[in-house]
C-alpha cells in the first residue's frame, strides 16, 4: 500500500518474469535481481486515492555497453522512465539501417522517474529488459508521493499514430511493422481505453499500410467493435492510389466530421484543427495552406489544437543516448511554420510519421511528435484536459509479447521510445499567450 511518506520496494517485494513465452514467474531471493533482456520484475501496489508520484530505480547498468535503452519502467501501461546507454554522437546512414558497433559510457546506477498521476486502485509497476541485452541488476524502487490530486479533468483522450493497419504480411523497417496483429491490438487498446473513461481518440494518420478500400474498411471494422469516437487524420500511407482519398472518405466518412479530409473538431473546450498530409506540389500548399489560414481566424479565442502527420518542425540534434538526429523539417514546411507562428490560441501540436517519440516547440507551443503503435516502441499517448492545462503521459501497448515481437535485436534501435527524458510527460498551459 502507497503510503503518505511513499513506498520503498526491493528486488524481492517483486515477481520476476524471466522470458515472455513462460506463464509463471518467480520472487527473487537476494537483496537484488538481474533483469534479462525479454524479463519482466513487477510490483504490485495498492492506493486509496489519486495522488502525484515521483520515484528513483537502482539499477545497477549491464555490461553490454551498446548505446540504446537500458529498461522501460512503467506503471500499468504508462511509461515513467526510458533511461540510456549514452555513447558519444552516434548515427546511421539509413533509417532503416541498424545500429553500429560503438560503445557508450558506464550509465549511473540511480534512475529517476518522470512525475506521474496514479489513481486509485491497484497498479503494477514493471522494469521490462530492453529486448538485445540484460536491463541490468535491480536493487530498489522508491516512491515518493509529491501531491495528493483531488482535481478530475474535464476530459481525456488519447492520440494514436501510424497505425499501418493491413490484412496479411509484415515489414521490418526501424523495427518491425506488425502487419495483420496489428488491427486486433488496437481494438484491445481502444477497448481499455473506452474502459478507463477516455471520451474520443485522435488518429494522428497512416491508418492504413497501402491505402486501400480493404484497408480502409479494416480501419472502419476495428472502430465499430468499440465504443469511443476515433477521428481520422490522412498520412502518406492513406494517399497512394488514386482512389485513396475518395475511399477513405466513404468508407470512414463518420470518422472526419464535416465530410472533408481538412476538417475543425471541437470537443473538450479544445478546437482541433485537423488537416491533411498533401503538401507536395505547389498547388495543392497554396489551397492547403489558405484553408488552413481561413480555419484559424475563424476563432482566435478558443485552445486550438494542430493535427497534422508530418511533424510541423524536428529538433535535429542528439537524442539522450548520443544518437544524431535527422531534421527534415525544411521540406516545404516554412509557409506552415509562419501560419502557425501567427496563430494567438494554438496551444498544441500534434504529429506522427517519424515513429520515434519527440517533443520540440514552436516559440511556445510545444510540438509533441508520437513513435508508432505499428512497430516498437509502440507508444500512444492520453491527455487530460484541464481548464486551465493540458496534462499528458506516454502509454505502450499492454501485450508484451506484441511489443517483443516488434522489435529486431539484431538491429538494436532502441532510442526511439524517448529522444530526451521530457518526451515522457508534459503539461501545456492553456491561458493567453504573451
Amino acid at each position: 500500500m502507497l503510503a503518505s511518506d511513499g513506498l520503498a520496494l526491493r528486488a524481492r517485494d517483486g515477481v520476476l518474469a524471466e522470458r515472455l513465452d513462460v506463464a509463471t514467474g518467480i520472487t527473487p531471493r537476494g537483496q537484488s535481481v538481474v533483469v534479462p533482456p525479454d524479463g519482466l520484475l513487477v510490483f504490485a501496489i495498492d492506493v486509496k486515492t489519486p495522488v502525484w508520484v515521483r520515484g528513483e530505480l537502482l539499477l545497477d547498468p549491464d555490461a553490454d555497453l551498446r548505446p540504446g535503452l537500458r529498461a522501460t519502467v512503467l506503471c500499468d501501461t504508462t511509461v515513467v522512465a526510458a533511461p540510456m546507454v549514452t555513447a558519444a554522437p552516434w548515427g546511421i546512414k539509413e533509417i532503416t539501417d541498424p545500429a553500429p558497433p560503438v560503445e557508450g559510457g558506464l550509465p549511473p546506477g540511480t534512475v529517476p522517474l518522470a512525475p506521474w498521476l496514479l489513481p486509485a486502485g491497484r497498479h503494477y509497476l514493471t522494469i521490462a529488459g530492453p529486448h538485445f541485452r540484460p536491463a541490468g541488476r535491480v536493487t530498489s524502487l522508491q516512491l515518493t508521493v509529491v501531491e495528493p490530486r483531488v482535481e478530475r479533468p474535464l476530459a481525456t483522450f488519447a492520440f494514436i499514430s501510424d497505425t499501418h493497419l493491413r490484412r496479411s504480411g509484415r515489414e521490418d523497417w526501424m523495427n518491425r511493422k506488425m502487419g495483420e496483429a496489428t488491427a486486433p491490438e488496437l481494438l484491445r487498446t481502444l477497448r481499455a481505453l473506452a474502459a478507463e473513461g477516455v471520451q474520443f481518440v485522435m488518429h494522428g494518420g497512416d491508418m492504413t499500410e497501402r491505402a486501400t478500400r480493404d484497408e480502409f474498411q479494416l480501419v472502419r471494422e476495428v472502430c465499430a467493435a468499440q465504443p469511443l469516437p476515433v477521428y481520422g487524420c490522412i498520412g502518406n500511407h492513406d494517399r497512394y492510389l488514386e482512389s485513396s482519398r475518395s475511399d477513405a472518405l466513404e468508407v470512414l466518412g463518420t470518422h472526419f466530421p464535416g465530410g472533408t479530409l481538412d476538417y475543425v473538431l471541437k470537443r473538450a473546450g479544445l478546437r482541433l484543427v485537423v488537416f491533411d498530409v498533401a503538401i507536395e506540389t505547389p498547388e495543392r500548399r497554396q489551397a492547403a495552406v489558405a484553408w488552413l489560414e481561413q480555419a484559424f481566424r475563424a476563432d482566435a479565442v478558443t485552445p486550438t489544437v494542430f493535427v497534422w502527420h508530418y511533424p510541423s518542425v524536428n529538433r535535429g540534434g542528439l537524442t539522450n543516448s548520443g544518437f544524431q538526429l535527422q531534421d527534415w523539417s525544411a521540406l516545404g514546411r516554412d509557409t506552415l511554420l509562419n501560419t502557425l507562428r501567427g496563430v494567438p490560441n494554438l496551444k498544441l501540436c500534434l504529429h506522427g510519421h517519424d515513429h520515434w517519440d519527440e517533443v520540440n516547440a514552436i516559440g511556445s507551443v510545444p510540438v509533441v511528435q508520437n513513435a508508432a503503435f505499428v512497430e516498437w516502441p509502440n507508444t500512444y499517448r492520453v491527455y487530460r484536459v484541464y481548464a486551465d492545462r493540458l496534462e499528458w503521459e506516454v502509454r505502450q501497448v499492454a501485450n508484451r509479447g506484441f511489443v517483443r515481437e516488434s522489435f529486431l535485436p539484431r538491429k538494436a534501435q532502441s532510442w526511439m521510445i524517448a529522444t530526451r527524458d521530457a518526451d515522457l510527460g508534459g503539461v501545456v498551459p492553456l491561458g493567453v499567450r504573451a
